[in-house]
């Protein structure tokens, strides 16, 4: 027989405290924003090159990314694109070298309201996508096909789902679409006012 621990019982995560010998602040903070990036679905490496950029503030070029995080030149590469696309990071040149170099945001605000925006995109969007042809394939379908109580109750389901989704939506755009209008939501429902 065994006995649990409180440890045991304790719903929260374990946080990972900061290193004392082994590594420094800088570390600490790209391993946990690798690890918060992770849990929210982004590819870690991704998260991992943003928070090196923007921590230590430096402009790097893949080959300095590679060095300093130990991972290889196609993950880098890919990252980088993403990171990119996502406009949280910009590609610098320098005079006289033909390398890219890259910058991260440093506008926290900024940095979350674009990464916000992406993932609407990528999840949201094609979820309300998804819906809205759910109910022309209702509208489509003959009515013998699926009972007339069940079609209704479908129906009512499906515009209850397309109007959260389109409340959501408008809320993202409003607010992810310029990050003073983001931060000054925040402080308002948190009640630290402008």
């Amino acid at each position: 027989m065994s006995t649990a621990s409180p440890e045991d019982d304790d719903p929260e995560p374990a946080t990972v405290p900061l290193p004392r010998n082994g590594g420094s602040v800088e570390e600490a903070f790209i391993r946990q924003w690798g690890d918060m990036g992770a849990a929210w679905g982004i590819n870690r490496t991704m998260a991992e090159i943003q928070g090196l950029l923007y921590i230590t503030g430096d402009t790097l070029c893949a080959d300095d990314i590679m060095t300093k995080l130990g991972v290889s030149r196609g993950n880098v590469s890919m990252s980088l694109r993403s990171l990119v696309d996502w406009e949280v990071v910009r590609k610098v040149h320098r005079r006289g070298d033909r390398r890219d170099y890259y910058q991260s945001l440093t506008d926290v605000w900024e940095i979350f309201s674009r990464i916000a925006r992406q993932r609407k995109r990528k999840e949201v969007d094609p979820i309300v996508a998804a819906l809205k042809e759910c109910r022309e394939r209702l509208d489509r379908e003959d009515a013998g096909q699926v009972p007339t109580a069940d079609r209704a109750v479908v129906r009512e389901r499906l515009e209850k789902m397309l109007e959260f989704l389109a409340t959501v939506q408008g809320l993202a755009e409003r607010f992810f679409g310029s990050e003073k209008a983001l931060a000054l939501a925040f402080r308002l429902l948190i009640g630290r006012g402008t």
